[in-house]
């Protein structure tokens, strides 16, 4: 068995030689466009927000934020007040925003990885102000749709906790004992952040060029049109192919969902936008570092998480926009400044918290 999985692991890294020597311009293009989704949008509106997820992990504003927030955790998600903070996170900065809290946790010793991998089940979900601007707006022409969208996750991913996590979460030690000063924790959130910025970025270019890859080869193509026929032409082709390729990088699948009829990005968007890709699925786990969480369960929470929040978004989205024809603006696609007005409050709040723990250390 051992030496099956060698071959077969030796077979495709020489098949991924041979695409890297003989498609070699698939695979630039495939590059550029990633890079174009990280300047766009992912740097802009995430990179602030992992500062702030690290500055919370490593300093007094987790605890902090554990006293307001505990009975949230407790009572909607079942699991320790001490979540609070990576639960906020999540909800507010998108990803991996949550995931950097948990690694915090794990690095200070607060936190298993198996425990951590638990917690990821329902710590991970798109932010407010990607699903309001780029996916309410630019997909189906309000903003409001983006906030149905967002409440739909969250209620998806506290019955996917409770699902999954029926052992309970064990944080080790409520002192304050592990943390940082705030401005040594500023310097290590700003370090740390640049660090997983540029793992994500790197993951976005693999998944955006392996993506190319297969559409230029026609494979993507194929996919799309064998899925079309499974689904009796309700999932158009064009549907089709946004459903491949957000399963592998949830930025394309989106931009190719503005290009489409809304009717078709409410029968795929639903699900990606909670299964968060491969890519992210890659996101999180490296956020661990040495200390891998289970990828099996990560995989298991963001399918099942994907399954109910289109259980729960896509029936009304589908009888809203099912005869709505494609939306030509000539808007660029996943525009740079996508967080917009919600983006900043929720960064001007956290930046409140930051500030107010400064203040009330001095």
């Amino acid at each position: 068995m051992a030496r099956g999985k060698s071959w077969l692991l030796g077979l495709v890294c020489a098949g991924a030689a041979g695409v890297l020597l003989f498609c070699s311009p698939w695979v630039g293009e495939g590059m550029r466009r990633g890079l174009a989704i990280c300047a766009t949008v992912m740097i802009p509106s995430l990179f602030p927000f992992l500062i702030l997820s690290d500055f919370v992990a490593r300093t007094q504003v987790g605890r902090m934020l554990e006293r307001p927030l505990g009975g949230v955790a407790k009572h909607l998600y079942h699991c320790p007040p001490q979540l609070a903070p990576a639960i906020l996170m999540s909800w507010i900065g998108g990803y991996p925003a949550g995931a950097r809290v948990l690694a915090g946790m794990v690095e200070q010793k607060r936190l298993s990885p198996q425990d951590a991998g638990r917690a990821l089940a329902f710590c991970v979900n798109s932010g407010p102000a990607f699903l309001v601007a780029v996916v309410g707006a630019g997909v189906f022409r309000s903003p409001g749709w983006g906030l149905f969208l967002f409440g739909c996750q969250l209620a998806a991913g506290a019955v996917t906790g409770r699902i999954l996590c029926r052992r309970p979460v064990l944080v080790r030690g409520s002192d304050a004992g592990g943390t940082l000063p705030p401005a040594a924790g500023l310097v290590r959130a700003v370090s740390s952040a640049t660090a997983g910025m540029l793992s994500i970025c790197a993951f976005v270019l693999v998944f955006s060029a392996l993506c190319q890859v297969l559409e230029e080869a026609g494979l993507l193509a194929a996919a799309s049109r064998w899925l079309s026929r499974a689904t009796g032409g309700v999932l158009t082709p064009g549907g089709a192919s946004c459903l491949w390729a957000g399963l592998l990088e949830i930025g394309g699948g989106c931009a190719r969902a503005q290009a489409l009829p809304p009717g078709q990005g409410a029968l795929v968007l639903p699900f990606l936008l909670s299964f968060s890709s491969c890519s992210v699925v890659c996101q999180l786990a490296a956020c661990f570092g040495e200390q891998p969480v289970d990828s099996w369960l990560l995989l298991r929470a963001r399918l099942l998480h994907g399954a109910l929040t289109a259980l729960l978004a896509t029936p009304p989205l589908w009888r809203r926009f099912a005869a709505v024809p494609a939306m030509l603006t000539g808007r660029p696609v996943l525009a740079p400044g996508s967080g917009g007005l919600l983006g900043a409050l929720c960064l001007m709040a956290m930046c409140a918290i930051l500030l107010s723990t400064v203040e009330g250390d001095r």
